[in-house]
């Protein structure tokens, strides 16, 4: 990597100090202040997240930044100006800079882990502090030898080369194309283990992106800095064995980043909106609804900020695609429940299962293909390129 490489990663980095250190400011003013002195927030944020494309390696590291600063800056707003949280308070004193960077990055909101001043702190002990680092360091081995040598070349290692039309548009449509529909095209066996691959893939490669971050994190804040205990960077995913349905996919296995912040931003819009007099279950259903919703956008900022107007789409479609399956799993699940109730519990966890891969190997293709098919035809095109420039060298050299 070039020094351009090493070096512009500090721009982002600087407009999110900058917003953190506004933060503290807000963060010690009166509540009528706060809106008035917003912008001084909010302008280095929105930059943070504006600049994500310094960040160009590891690959997918820009969309993980990007999407990591609008999760903060959702959990800043709701702290300051949804919640409110008072100047001064019986575990933070005025204008403590290590309360409030406890408060700052407390995305999940782990309030047992929050400073108090009525028990002195305890000293840090240095053994469990070494294996602390050594687990995390051993976990992002594995995830990067696994990612490298597995899963990223996993597709061409088991059925060798594929075409960029493998996973064009038609290529998305799978159900559809089953013989029992009589398609002019049907699926073939290749197609379905592909896609059974990538699916699993797909995921693998969701969950280390995340999980690798937030390790990577960890080493720094509680290894390096020591300004952290291990107990506060607990595990960011539940077990996979919890994801017997789609709603318990995202709600016990899956990362809960967004939940407080986006959670508290829906319950805003819908009291402006009375939701709540149509009932408990209609206003718990419009909150899942707007959680989602407030995660597709986010997703389709970021897709925006790159340039790809045609994947924002996709990302509000898949967002919006989750809610309405697990509304539809749920209405499923009660009616069923009689019968659920008279099969062991082993039949039905495996059914589960079997229903929620099977909704990815439907879903992660439609969401994902695209972007496959677009870099091989770019891959194509620069290979084409420089094989032209290369005859065209090779004819003004007289070769």
């Amino acid at each position: 990597m070039d020094l351009y490489t090493w070096i512009s990663p500090v721009v982002p980095i600087a407009y999110l100090s900058t917003a953190s250190l506004a933060f503290y400011v807000l963060l010690n003013l009166p509540q009528h202040l706060r809106s008035t002195c917003f912008p001084i927030f909010v302008m280095p944020a929105w930059r943070a997240f504006a600049t994500f494309k310094y960040f160009t390696w590891p690959a997918s590291l820009d969309g993980i930044w990007g999407l990591a600063v609008l999760i903060w800056m959702a959990n800043i707003i709701s702290l300051l100006y949804i919640d409110k949280i008072t100047v001064q308070s019986n575990t933070r004193k005025q204008w403590d800079i290590k309360a409030a960077y406890k408060l700052l990055f407390d995305v999940r909101h782990l309030d047992k882990f929050r400073p108090t001043f009525s028990t002195p702190e305890k000293p840090i002990c240095g053994r469990p502090l070494i294996v602390f680092a050594a687990t995390q360091l051993f976990r992002l081995f594995v995830y990067w030898q696994a990612t490298v040598h597995l899963f990223t070349p996993i597709i061409p290692l088991l059925f060798g080369p594929v075409e960029p039309w493998e996973f064009d548009q038609y290529a998305q449509i799978y159900f559809r194309r089953l013989p029992l529909f009589e398609a002019s095209e049907p699926v073939t066996l290749r197609e379905t283990y592909i896609r059974i691959v990538f699916t699993f893939r797909w995921i693998w490669l969701s969950f280390v992106d995340v999980d690798a971050a937030h390790t990577f994190l960890s080493i720094i804040f509680v290894g390096v800095l020591g300004l952290d205990s291990p107990e506060e960077w607990p595990s960011m995913f539940g077990s996979p064995l919890e994801a017997y349905t789609l709603r318990r996919y995202w709600g016990r296995f899956w990362h809960r980043l967004v939940h407080k912040p986006y959670l508290s931003i829906a319950k805003l819009l819908a009291s402006k909106l009375h939701i709540g007099s149509l009932g408990p279950r209609s206003e718990k259903t419009f909150l899942a609804l707007l959680v989602f919703l407030i995660s597709g956008v986010a997703h389709a900022m970021v897709s925006l900020q790159r340039g790809k107007p045609t994947e924002a789409i996709d990302d509000m479609a898949f967002y919006c695609i989750n809610f309405l399956v697990i509304a539809i799993e749920g209405m499923a699940l009660y009616l069923l429940r009689p019968i659920r109730r008279l099969l062991p519990r082993w039949l039905c966890r495996t059914t589960g299962y079997i229903w929620v891969l099977t909704f990815w190997f439907w879903a992660a293709p439609k969401w994902s293909y695209p972007e496959v098919h677009g870099e091989m035809l770019r891959e194509i095109e620069r290979k084409n390129r420089a094989q032209g420039l290369g005859i065209f060298g090779s004819l003004l050299s007289g070769k």
